[in-house]
Parts: C-alpha cells; structure tokens; sequence
C-alpha cells in the first residue's frame, strides 16, 4: 500500500482496529500513513505506545486527511458517525470500508452521497493473530482498485474472499462465528479429559495441537472430509463407536439447525 501521510484512517480503536494496524505495519506501511480516532484516551495512548501512529479524539480530522476510511465502531454508533462526517466525505476522495456488524451497505450509503464507494467487511477473531477470515462485499461504485486495497488491508491478517452482500448472513454464522464454535469443542474435550493425569493447560495444548493437525492434515489433502474420517475408522473400533454416538445423537443435523438459527438471527439484526 502507499505510504502518504494518513492515507488510512480509522474510525473506532479497538480490538479488531487494533490488529489491523498491527498487520498492516508488519505488512509494510509507514506508521505515519496511519491515524485513528477513538473518544477513549486508553485506547489512542495504546495505539501510539504499541505502533507509534497519530490518534486525536475528532473523527472529522479523520475524514479530512484520509484517503481510505475504516469503519471500526460499535454497530449502534455507526450512524451518528456516518452524520457527523456526511458533509466532509465524497466519492472522489474517500473509499469506506466498514467491519460494523450487521450493518448494510445500503444502511451506510443513506447517510452518505449517492455515488460513495463503500466496502462491507467481516474479519473473525483470529485476525488478532494474523490467522484471520475476512469476507469483503462491494456496493457498485467500488472500482477494483478499492476491492484491493481492501484485500490489501484484511489479508495483512489473514485471508480475505469476496461475495456478494446477500451471502453474508450465512458466512457471518459459519465462519465469522466459527471460532466460538470451535472453542466450544475444546470446552467440550476438555470435559470429557478430567480422567487423565495431566495438568490441564497440558492436555488443552494436546487437544489444540490435535485440532491443528486435523486442519493442517484436510487443508494439505486432496482427499475429503468423509475420506479422512474413514481412514481415522476402523470397523469396530474406538473411532467407529465414537462416530456412532454422534449419529445416535444427531450431531450433523443439530451443527445444520445451529447455523440456520444463527444466519436468522444475523438477518434480524441486520434489520434492526
């Protein structure tokens, strides 16, 4: 990415804004090119200890001096945001890049000019780590370039991919809130150990180096999913029983019935 002064900003210091300027720095940009607003004087000092860019607590300095602009507030606040700085931003100047969950483009664009170019984006929370998933969505007006300079922006954390709005809901459940439901496996496992002689931060990185193989191991493979397993299963076996009491119990059905729900309830809160 260019290097000028501000030519990011963003909007919201927190967590996820946060890692961003972390992997975008580690990706090469000067941290002078960078400035972020936030009215939290923990958050800015942070910013300004850990990666040395400018803070200020006035997003219209933000809007004045940015060429692209990152979205990072809470989803209730984006609107009050979006009137304060309406008047400053247009489409030759400003590309607009939101992480605010559940909150349309459309949503954006009404408090904004007709013509904004405006990017949608959903990281998860590994982002933290730079093993992030950010799925990227363009209103019309996005040229190209913009959607590179987003991907740009989200895989300095990560791998991004592009869709269109509509399938957002449904990656929201299966990926954007994936890692919880991968936590509440290892919760799970973890249970199920107690009968082991280990220390539990022990068995916890077992299992968690377990998950990674696993991952690694389908990821690498040519083979299935369905394929993997059954090499893991022999017929009679410990694997075999195992699998069995999932289907006893429907596990494959309850996994489809949670991410139906919770794209549902992404649509509901994206209405709201």
């Amino acid at each position: 990415m260019n290097s000028q002064k501000f030519n990011i900003g963003f909007i919201g210091a927190g967590n996820m804004a946060s890692a961003l300027i972390s992997g975008i720095i580690n990706g090469g940009l000067d941290p002078k090119a960078i400035i972020a607003s936030s009215p939290e004087d923990s958050h800015l000092t942070a910013l300004d200890s850990n990666y040395g860019i400018k803070t200020t607590k006035d997003n219209k300095k933000i809007a004045s001096n940015c060429k692209t602009i990152v979205l990072a507030v809470k989803p209730h606040i984006v609107n009050s945001v979006l009137i304060e700085l309406a008047e400053l931003i247009n489409n030759e100047q400003h590309l607009i890049i939101s992480i605010a969950a559940g909150i349309k483009i459309q949503d954006i664009q009404a408090q904004l000019k007709e013509n904004q170019r405006i990017i949608r984006a959903m990281p998860n929370t590994p982002a933290s780590i730079r093993k992030g998933v950010t799925a990227l969505c363009s209103n019309k007006n996005s040229s190209k370039e913009d959607l590179r300079t987003a991907r740009g922006i989200f895989e300095s954390v990560g791998v991004t991919c592009v869709l269109e709005e509509i399938s957002l809901d449904l990656y929201t459940a299966l990926i954007g809130s994936g890692p919880a439901y991968i936590f509440y496996l290892v919760e799970a496992l973890l249970e199920s150990s107690k009968g082991l002689n280990f220390e539990e931060n022990e068995i916890k990185n077992l299992l968690l180096d377990m998950i990674i193989g696993s991952a690694e191991l389908a990821k690498q493979s040519d083979e299935s999913p369905e394929t993997l397993k059954k090499k893991v299963t022999s017929p009679g076996g410990v694997t075999e029983r195992a699998l069995e009491v999932f289907d006893e119990n429907k596990l494959k059905d309850t996994l489809e019935k949670a991410i139906n729900e919770a794209t549902k309830r992404s649509i509901e809160l994206g209405k709201n």
